[in-house]
C-alpha cells in the first residue's frame, strides 16, 4: 500500500479509536492531529503560525527557521508539544532543504518524519485538517484513502459538553459554555453531513459509524482493511482505551460498548431533541433513525 490514510471528520467521533485500532497493521500508520489549516474562530493552524512568523512559504522562507518552528512546541496542538519525540527531526530538515517550500512539502515531511520513528511504510494521519478543508486533500493525494468517522449527534454533543464544562464551574459560565458546544456541534453535523454527500460517490472514500465499530469491531475492520488493501490483524480487535470524555478508562483494552448510552444520562431531553430536529438530512444521510 503506497497511497496515503487520512481520518477526517468531526470532534468525539470515535476517530482515535479508530486509529488505535488500524495503527496495529504495520502498513499503517498516522500522524495525530497537525491543525494544517482551520477555520480562524475555531482554532490557530500551522498555515497561519508559519505566515506570521517566517512570512510567506517559497524559495525564500528560512528553513532552519521553519524547522525551529515546527519543533518549538508553538504550534496548536497536543502532538506538537512532542514533537522532539514524534518526529524525526533530521527528515524534516532534509526534505525541506531545498526547492520549493509549500504546505503539503511541510506535511510530506512530518508523514516521513514520523513513519521513520515508528518503523512503518506507510504514510497517513488523523485529521491532519479541518474536515472543512478535506478538498485539499483529494487535490494533493488523488489516489488517497479518506475515512470519514462520524457519531450520533446527541452523543457527540453530550461527549463534548463533559469534556469542557466544568461541574465547579460558576452557572453563567457553565450555561454560555454548553451553548458554545451546542452551537460548536449543530454546525459541525451540518458542515460534516454537506461533506459526505459531496464524497460519497468517491471510490477512495469510505464513511465509519461509531456506533457501527463498537456493536461489531470484528466485521468493520475487516471490511475497513479490504477497503485499504491492508491485511486484517486480531490485534486491532483491542485496541488501548483512554482520552474518554465519561471516565478515566487508561490501560483498559478493548472497545467499551457502554459509550453507546452513556449520552443519554448527560444530555438534557430537550437539547437531544433540538439536535434531532434542526438537522433531519443530516441525520438520514449519515443513516441515524430520527
Amino acid at each position: 500500500m503506497t497511497a496515503p490514510v487520512f481520518i477526517i471528520g468531526g470532534s468525539r467521533t470515535g476517530s482515535e479509536m479508530l486509529k488505535t485500532m488500524l495503527s496495529a497493521s504495520p502498513e499503517l500508520d498516522f500522524v495525530d492531529e497537525l491543525f494544517l489549516r482551520c477555520p480562524r474562530w475555531l482554532h490557530p493552524d500551522l498555515q497561519s503560525l508559519i505566515a506570521s512568523r517566517l512570512g510567506a512559504m517559497d524559495q525564500s522562507i528560512n528553513r532552519d527557521g521553519l524547522v525551529d518552528l515546527l519543533f518549538s512546541g508553538e504550534p496548536y496542538g497536543w502532538v506538537w508539544s512532542r514533537a522532539e519525540e514524534k518526529f524525526s527531526r533530521e527528515v524534516v530538515a532534509e526534505m525541506v532543504a531545498d526547492g520549493p517550500v509549500d504546505l503539503k512539502r511541510i506535511f510530506d515531511s512530518l508523514m516521513a518524519a514520523h513513519a521513520a520513528r515508528t518503523g512503518k511504510a506507510g504514510r497517513g494521519a488523523k485529521f491532519p485538517m479541518h474536515y472543512s478543508y478535506s478538498a485539499q486533500l483529494l487535490d494533493w493525494y488523488p489516489d488517497c484513502k479518506l475515512i470519514h468517522t462520524t457519531r450520533d449527534p446527541r452523543a457527540v454533543y453530550a461527549s463534548q459538553a463533559n469534556k469542557y464544562v466544568g461541574k465547579d464551574d460558576p452557572l453563567h459560565k457553565r450555561g454560555w459554555m454548553k451553548f458554545r458546544q451546542f452551537a460548536h456541534i449543530n454546525l459541525q453535523v451540518s458542515w460534516t453531513a454537506r461533506l459526505h454527500r459531496q464524497l460519497r460517490g468517491h471510490p477512495n472514500y469510505r464513511l465509519v459509524r461509531y456506533e457501527d465499530v463498537v456493536r461489531n469491531p470484528e466485521s468493520q475492520l475487516r471490511s475497513l482493511c479490504e477497503f485499504l488493501e491492508v491485511d486484517f490483524m486480531p490485534s486491532m480487535l483491542a485496541p488501548n482505551q483512554y482520552g474518554s470524555s465519561y471516565g478515566k478508562i487508561r490501560g483498559e483494552r478493548g472497545v467499551d460498548a457502554s459509550s453507546l448510552e452513556a449520552w443519554r444520562r448527560r444530555i438534557h431531553p430537550l437539547t437531544a431533541a433540538a439536535l434531532r430536529g434542526l438537522h433531519p438530512l443530516a441525520w438520514r444521510r449519515f443513516g441515524y433513525a430520527r
